[in-house]
């Protein structure tokens, strides 16, 4: 195989409203289903060598490695094992070295894991010579991220990871339809505030209750993911109409609704932040599945600053970042 070095880096995202909802088939009990979104520059970046010998697979955060004669015999790398099976979805069994390195931490509820995925398919599709074109990339990542923790998984970082920017994720039968917001994206950011609740959990656990909950028929998660789907819509609404202080209200009405999902969804450290974000006019919502990570807040214009100002009195550590608009990058 010719040797070849190719670098991608990609966005991790913050969920705005109606995630979840974003797992096969889930959307498809609940018609109208949105989910809302807003890729941040906390980027997650791969490298993928060719015309090597053997599998090689290491990670810079976890200071982990993974090597073997070919992809059977690091499938079993624990955390590693997402890369192997997405090389093997690729085609590719041995001859290739990833190094990966992410800028959010694991359990933050970002979509860390996710976008650094999507960087790994597009990297090794382009050293590979095998072009694989958006609509096929994100199936790639989402089958083999299911494979390697081995619960469903939902599709909105994949896809914030791709397009960057502020979208409205529309999960319709048959087809999934990305539409970029006609919002300000410095009005958004100027709102947004991503505040570390310092607990991290397994995105998998809540997403999968929720899932069983869904189609065992329990009316309390089927009730829940309505509201949800009913609010995100209202949140793509007032974004793609400038009407930025409607949003608080429906964020809290999409928590709400959310907390009622499964249990271990909150955290007496998240209702801590969400509680200061309410005295300051704004409302607040657990990233990703919930059970602590990362907290997004959403200001209403002109009260960030005090909101911050609040939180940090309160022991709470704001986490610095700025919308991305670039999406996937290949080079």
């Amino acid at each position: 195989m010719t040797q070849r070095v190719i670098e991608a880096t990609a966005p991790t995202r913050i969920d705005l409203a109606g995630g979840t909802l974003d797992i096969w088939p889930l959307y498809l009990f609940h018609p109208g289903a949105v989910t809302v979104n807003a890729a941040i520059d906390r980027r997650a970046w791969c490298r993928v060598e060719t015309g090597v010998r053997g599998v090689h697979i290491e990670s810079k955060d976890t200071l982990k490695k993974a090597e073997g004669k070919d992809i059977s015999e690091v499938l079993g790398g624990g955390a590693l094992s997402l890369v192997a099976y997405i090389l093997r979805a690729l085609g590719v069994e041995t001859g290739v070295k990833v190094v990966t390195q992410s800028k959010v931490p694991a359990g933050s509820g970002l979509g860390g894991s996710s976008a650094l995925a999507v960087a790994i398919v597009a990297a090794a599709a382009r050293a590979l010579d095998r072009p694989v074109a958006d609509d096929a990339l994100w199936p790639i990542v989402r089958d083999a991220e299911a494979q390697s923790i081995a619960v469903p998984t939902g599709v909105q970082d994949y896809l914030a990871a791709i397009h960057g920017g502020v979208l409205a994720i529309h999960l319709e039968p048959g087809a999934l339809r990305v539409e970029k917001l006609a919002s300000d994206p410095a009005r958004v950011e100027e709102s947004l505030l991503l505040v570390d609740a310092g607990v991290t959990r397994f995105s998998g656990i809540n997403n999968w209750d929720v899932f069983k909950g869904q189609i065992d028929g329990d009316e309390r998660v089927r009730s829940a993911l309505s509201e949800i789907a009913s609010a995100a819509r209202r949140v793509r609404d007032a974004l793609s109409k400038g009407r930025y202080d409607e949003v608080p209200a429906l964020i809290n009405e999409e928590w709400q609704a959310r907390k009622r999902l499964a249990p271990g969804v909150t955290t007496p450290e998240v209702d801590r932040i969400a509680e200061i974000a309410a005295k300051g006019g704004g409302a607040a919502k657990v990233c990703g599945a919930g059970g602590g990570g990362m907290v997004m807040v959403w200001a209403v214009p002109g009260r960030k600053e005090a909101i911050e100002a609040d939180l940090r009195a309160a022991g709470f550590k704001p986490v610095a970042f700025r919308l991305d608009l670039r999406g996937l990058e290949v080079e």
